[in-house]
């Protein structure tokens, strides 16, 4: 009894909350459910005979218009060294690539002649979404994809579009495209690039689907900012162009993307470094060539400059067609600390080699007097001297102020030979108060030996003469000592006019070289500098 109660109350139930929902709760509840029914059975009578292959016109000789707008959204990274794509809304450029990765928001509208409907057969339903899937729309492609991995033009979400009454479709969705863009690296890091991307119908012609502008510029007013890019600009064009497959035309849209790099990492990790080190090179002419430490430091400067080079190189398309001018400069920093490393070797080859002979005429008359007194090289002129021969004839030139002169050792005259005098082996004996006697004239091994000659020669006393002898004898090996003192002095002389040709020759690079890297410098980054204004 009671399990035939406990049926009765369900089916009671269940038969009166349909009543009890329409009674009490229709203002709630009721025009939802009547809503919903009414746009199942719009969407219902719109798609029962609908085609999404079909263009949506009535008349097959009108031309549908869709009007294409786009937003970028941003504008994040750009990963040059491993050309890795990390985000999804982004603008990304892979440069070694030349690939360009947008995200955009795309805009479409067109009118679609067959998705029309009378509101007031609906309950005043005015706009309904339906999903793109099941409704013609246009086949736009992106014509500079570079996406190999996807069809062009199928970076585009595939979301819902809305419909009005009239026939209008709106479609908005979110789209990342690939897209090739031909790089300018001429004024890198500084440099501006234009990167244009060209959408349009693929099969449709012109004269059945036509491409048109909702604005003379793209919106990029809620794009967030990027570290490294900067976006200039962004204009719309709208084109109809003829191609030598088909005899008629197409029409597209065509966003040009002009981006500016910033360039202030570029400057502080590649340019800045790179100056420095060819300045720092410069101090290797104020090392003195005894050191031995100019050509190191040439080459470890030159190594620094090749490694930030290949770094810049990495950074950048392998391009032929032009050459960045942060290249160029680093290129002619290494052509002149080359050119400079050269000149060091060949300066250091002169300082250190035995000279036989001095410097030429012209070479001593150019470089060691004119060069040094237009450098304000002090103290180096006085090497300008010709020095006597080998041969002992006397040259021609000013009088060396050599530190130490042998002059001062032996006044020393040729044609009035001391050692040939005879009076002055007795003035000197004289003057060193020597006995006679003291040497006695069987000590062969001494100046004695010299007595029985020096007697019959000169028919004077044996002790005079033999002081005379001796004096003679003394005279030769001081003669021999001054002239190897003359030689030394000589070749040092000539070492020391040698050795300031090359501080000279090393002073004159420096400013050369100087003068070439500054200017150089200055040309290039002012080149980059103008063009990034």
């Amino acid at each position: 009894m009671a399990r035939t109660i406990n049926c009765g109350w369900r089916f009671l139930m269940t038969a009166t909350l349909p009543l009890i929902c329409v009674i009490f709760l229709e203002p709630v509840c009721g025009n939802s459910l009547y809503s919903e029914g009414h746009q199942e059975r719009l969407v219902s009578d719109l798609l029962r005979e609908y085609s999404r292959y079909v263009r949506p016109v009535l008349n097959e000789t009108k031309v549908l218009e869709v009007f294409y707008h786009m937003k970028l959204s941003r504008i994040l990274k750009i990963d040059e060294v491993n050309q890795v794509l990390t985000t999804v809304v982004r603008l990304e450029q892979d440069e070694r690539n030349q690939i360009l990765t947008t995200a955009f928001w795309l805009e479409q509208r067109w009118r679609d002649d067959f998705l029309v409907w009378d509101p007031l057969d609906y309950d005043n339903i005015t706009a309904i979404n339906i999903p793109t899937r099941q409704i013609w729309i246009p086949d736009t492609v992106l014509y500079d994809s570079a996406d190999v991995d996807k069809e062009p033009g199928t970076g585009i979400m595939m979301t819902n579009a809305v419909v009005s009454s009239e026939g209008g479709v709106f479609w908005a969705a979110p789209a990342i495209f690939k897209s090739s863009c031909s790089l300018d690296i001429t004024y890198f890091p500084f440099d501006k690039q234009t990167c244009p991307m060209k959408f349009g119908p693929w099969a449709y012609k012109g004269n059945e689907v036509v491409m048109r502008t909702v604005a003379e510029k793209g919106d990029w007013s809620q794009m967030t900012t990027n570290g490294q890019w900067e976006l200039l600009d962004m204009p719309v064009v709208a084109h109809l162009v003829e191609y030598g497959c088909c005899p008629d035309p197409f029409s597209d849209v065509t966003f040009t993307l002009k981006l500016r790099r910033k360039a202030l990492f570029y400057v502080f990790s590649l340019l800045f470094p790179s100056i420095f080190m060819s300045l720092i090179s410069f101090l290797s002419f104020y090392l003195p060539a005894e050191s031995g430490e100019k050509i190191g430091l040439n080459i470890t400067v030159l190594l620094s400059l090749v490694f930030f080079l290949l770094l810049g190189a990495q950074l950048l398309p392998p391009t032929s067609d032009t050459v960045s001018l942060l290249g160029q400069l680093l290129a002619t920093i290494i052509v002149v600390m080359s050119l400079e490393t050269a000149g060091s070797v060949v300066i250091l080859r002169l300082h250190h080699h035995i000279p036989s002979r001095p410097p030429p005429r012209w070479a001593r008359k150019l470089i060691l007097d004119r060069l040094a007194y237009f450098l304000r090289i002090k103290g180096r002129r006085h090497a300008f001297h010709d020095y006597t021969s080998a041969d002992g004839e006397e040259l021609e030139g000013e009088k060396a102020t050599a530190p130490h002169r042998c002059d001062d050792l032996f006044e020393y005259d040729q044609q009035n030979s001391l050692l040939n005098s005879q009076a002055l082996g007795v003035s000197l004996l004289q003057q060193l108060q020597l006995e006679p006697g003291s040497y006695g004239a069987k000590d062969t091994g001494g100046p004695g030996g010299f007595m029985a000659e020096g007697a019959a020669e000169y028919g004077t006393d044996a002790t005079e003469v033999s002081l005379g002898a001796t004096v003679q004898r003394i005279g030769r090996y001081i003669d021999k000592l001054v002239n190897r003192c003359k030689r030394k002095e000589k070749i040092s002389l000539v070492q020391q006019q040698w050795i300031d040709m090359c501080v000279i020759l090393d002073r004159l690079l420096m400013l050369l070289f100087a003068l070439a890297i500054v200017m150089t410098s200055l040309i290039i980054i002012l080149k980059m500098t103008l063009n990034y204004d």
